[in-house]
């Protein structure tokens, strides 16, 4: 796994690329607060290493760089105008698929409207608005969510929500949860919530359906985050038909089952890419 950065629209962005030779690439874009090291069950997985995997630390997140235009690209769509470009410099003419957990659904679906054209597209933990679907339709009750729209939180409740986020009890995943929220640089998380608070954001649907491509849509069966039936009626061009939910998962499904969420990727890859 490599260690390289890329600088887009004035930020140093970090990404570890996996398989750098390989013809088709997965990118991986992860959720608000953790960073790339959230991806490292995907990146070490043997069921994709036929893929160029490339997981990239979003602005102020993991060792990426800050903005030093809090207002203007701390925000969804600027999120994902900068992923949009980080993907169109790093792919060239190559396939891909986008594959975006929690947040980083958000700023997938936000980076469809900048030109991309990707063979696929995966949400894991989706999160995407549009029309009805407001943030208040689908975030569970009685949850530490608000320590992630926060400038900064205690230990105590960090922890607290990083065992509503994932059931796993691994150590490391735990130890990399708690060490990613701190690595934020401050005021990512309370300009991104004022934003989303005064819905500077797209139709994240309306663009999610607009790439014509079946999407991988995976939610943990056990979520303590988002209700996992919030998107069964919206329409969406299912791969198989099918919405997973996966048993003995929460928000980061990924985390939590990363067997069977990398053998689902794996299947849609190589339908994907065909």
């Amino acid at each position: 796994m490599e260690k390289k950065t890329i600088t887009i629209n004035r930020i140093e962005l970090v990404y570890f690329e996996v398989n750098s030779d390989a013809k088709e690439t997965i990118f991986f874009i992860h959720g608000n607060s953790v960073s790339s090291l959230s991806w490292k069950k995907q990146l070490s997985s043997d069921l994709l290493n036929a893929y160029r995997l490339i997981a990239i630390d979003l602005p102020a997140h993991g060792d990426s760089g800050a903005s030093s235009n809090e207002e203007q690209d701390y925000n969804l769509a600027s999120f994902g105008l900068i992923m949009a470009n980080a993907i169109k410099e790093l792919a060239g003419d190559k396939p891909y698929i986008l594959a975006g957990i929690s947040l980083g659904t958000n700023i997938l679906a936000e980076a469809l409207a900048f030109d991309l054209h990707p063979a696929g597209i995966v949400l894991g933990g989706s999160c995407i608005l549009g029309g009805a679907y407001t943030v208040n339709s689908f975030v569970m009750p009685n949850t530490n969510v608000h320590v992630v729209f926060s400038a900064q939180s205690s230990l105590n409740e960090v922890s607290q929500y990083a065992s509503q986020v994932m059931l796993s009890t691994e150590e490391d995943d735990v130890n990399d949860f708690i060490s990613d929220y701190y690595r934020v640089k401050v005021p990512l998380r309370s300009t991104l919530a004022d934003s989303i608070g005064k819905q500077q954001y797209s139709d994240e649907i309306a663009l999610v359906k607009s790439i014509h491509k079946p999407v991988l849509l995976v939610f943990g069966k056990d979520e303590l985050i988002v209700d996992p039936d919030y998107l069964d009626d919206a329409s969406l061009n299912l791969w198989k038909g099918l919405i997973f939910k996966l048993p003995g998962a929460s928000h980061l499904v990924h985390i939590d089952q990363p067997e069977v969420f990398n053998w689902l990727l794996a299947d849609y890859a190589k339908d994907m890419f065909g």
